[in-house]
């Protein structure tokens, strides 16, 4: 059977805009296509070339791919599949003039795809049985679906990168397909070139500035994770939107003390959830919540996680986090899936960043003690604080600055039975840029003033009472300090004592030798005058 193309010409250039009108172009173009007026080509196979970018970015293509397509974000790795209509001849007028039915706005339901294995269109009988696929898309953005029969498909992205929060509504394409590009109306098009749009998401993460949260082991690091709101159509609602933040081993009492869409807080169980199992910490929005995002479109959404640092361990404590959503087309919003059924494996997840600590152990002893080593004095009260100047070269002469520092909520630290303070951790560095911070990136160490503010019983303050101190990345004992106390001086005793009858005692005896030596003398003397 032939049919007339000035019939059939008409009713597909009104369909035509089912898959070209308003959307955008991106990529080289393709070579021409001979023209082909008249009657269709029954027998003949087309093909479908998907051109896949981000919404709104870069300019018009055209159905035959000749436009001129400049900028446009590509996006790699989608795939879509073309499921032919059965019941759609396009060899009779009847089949064309169902095609002209489904140009009608509101025709193509957004929901026709929302489940990938049994794609629908009412009154209509889409064969998911014998689907034809894409590729992926490369780098350009482009995929091509090929060796498509004379026939009416409905067309549906069925795979996509984890960052694409929503996928392109589906369409319906004609092989032929009547060009509309300007000068070549009523040319049939065998290889029709498609611009379906697609959303973004992207999820970021800082350090709060640790002079607001404390330097020291007991103190909280903050982890502020943020989102940019994509704008979804009206027919698009989030199935799913979660926070997930891996917390290291070294932080504790973890927690999500905020969670707010642009600047305004949230109300924590009536927009949003929060789980906590062992070091996984989630934030999963709520229906409620889920609305409020996705009215939301340029907004930021923001929750900040933060753990209580207890050791320095290596000294380089790591965080990312990952962002979890989707979205599906429907007439009203789906209930939230909490947990998400069906997660990305490899959802879109933020740079690495780092915040350094070290340790340091502060020992004070005896400075009068002849032993190797010394004695170890308790009871010797310490304070710590930040120095004036703390990335220096060298912390030699460093002075204090500030309040004390806080250590697991004290500002005054006792020395132990052995004469020993241990301070776990002592905030070094962290990764952030950002020359308003009390920060250096990538500093190994960090200078800090101890000061003894109470000698043990019995001894007295040395004259220098502030101990600059170098910490270094990590528990490293080079940078431990030994502090020597010396007794207080006691006042002379008076020689009334027991020391001083002994010396009475030795002086009396040898007065009393030297009499007895002179009477012994004398009566020899005497003896020997006897005899003469």
């Amino acid at each position: 059977m032939t049919t007339s193309v000035s019939t059939l010409g008409r009713r597909a250039v009104a369909a035509a805009g089912i898959a070209a009108v308003g959307l955008l172009g991106l990529s080289p173009v393709a070579a021409a296509e001979d023209a082909n007026y008249g009657n269709i080509k029954e027998n003949a196979t087309g093909s479908l070339t998907i051109h896949k970018h981000i919404q709104n970015d870069g300019t018009r293509g055209t159905v035959d791919g000749q436009g001129a397509v400049e900028g446009g974000q590509p996006v790699a790795g989608v795939q879509f599949t073309a499921y032919p209509i059965d019941d759609i001849d396009l060899k009779t007028a009847a089949g064309w003039t169902t095609v002209s039915a489904l140009a009608q706005d509101g025709a193509i339901p957004d929901s026709a795809c929302a489940d990938p294995s049994a794609p629908a269109l009412a009154g209509r009988n889409v064969n998911s049985g014998n689907p034809y696929r894409s590729g992926d898309t490369d780098p350009q953005g482009q995929a091509t679906i090929a060796g498509l029969p004379v026939k009416a498909y409905l067309v549906c992205e069925t795979k996509a990168p984890s960052d694409i929060v929503q996928k392109a509504k589906p369409f319906v394409v004609t092989i032929p397909y009547a060009n509309t590009a300007p000068g070549e109306e009523g040319n049939w098009l065998y290889d029709v070139h498609a611009y379906p749009k697609n959303e973004r998401i992207a999820v970021n993460k800082t350090i709060e500035d640790q002079r607001n949260n404390g330097y020291a082991v007991g103190s909280v690091v903050k982890f502020p994770v943020t989102s940019t709101l994509p704008a979804l159509d009206a027919s698009a609602y989030y199935k799913y939107f979660q926070f997930k933040d891996q917390m290291d081993a070294r932080l504790s009492e973890l927690a999500v003390p905020e969670v707010t869409l642009d600047g305004a807080p949230l109300v924590a169980t009536s927009d949003y959830s929060v789980e906590i199992s062992d070091q996984t910490v989630k934030v999963t929005f709520t229906a409620d919540g889920l609305g409020k995002l996705k009215a939301a479109a340029g907004k930021e959404v923001k929750a900040i996680f933060q753990g209580k640092v207890t050791s320095a361990g290596d000294g380089t404590i790591k965080n990312t986090a990952q962002l979890i959503s989707d979205t599906t087309y429907a007439t009203t919003p789906p209930n939230p899936e909490n947990p998400p059924l069906n997660p990305p494996s490899t959802p879109p997840t933020t740079p690495e960043v780092q915040t350094k600590w070290g340790d340091l152990t502060i020992s004070k002893v005896d400075a009068r003690d002849p032993a190797g080593s010394k004695a170890g004095l308790k009871g010797a009260e310490f304070q710590i604080y930040n120095a004036a100047t703390p990335y220096a070269g060298s912390c030699d002469g460093a002075t204090k600055t500030g309040d004390p520092l806080r250590v697991n909520g004290e500002t005054t630290l006792t020395t132990n039975e052995q004469g020993v303070i241990n301070i776990g951790a002592l905030f070094v560095s962290d990764s952030i840029v950002d020359g308003n911070r009390d920060n250096q990136v990538g500093a190994t160490q960090r200078c800090y003033v101890v000061v003894e503010t109470k000698a043990p019983t019995g001894y007295v303050l040395p004259q220098q009472a502030e101990t600059p101190v170098t910490i270094q990345v990590g528990q490293v004992t080079t940078d431990n300090i030994t502090i020597e106390n010396t007794k207080h001086a006691v006042p002379n005793l008076p020689l009334t004592g027991a020391a001083g009858k002994v010396l009475l005692t030795v002086a009396g005896a040898a007065l009393l030798m030297v009499a007895i030596g002179s009477v012994l003398v004398s009566r020899y003397r005497e003896r020997k005058r006897a005899s003469l």
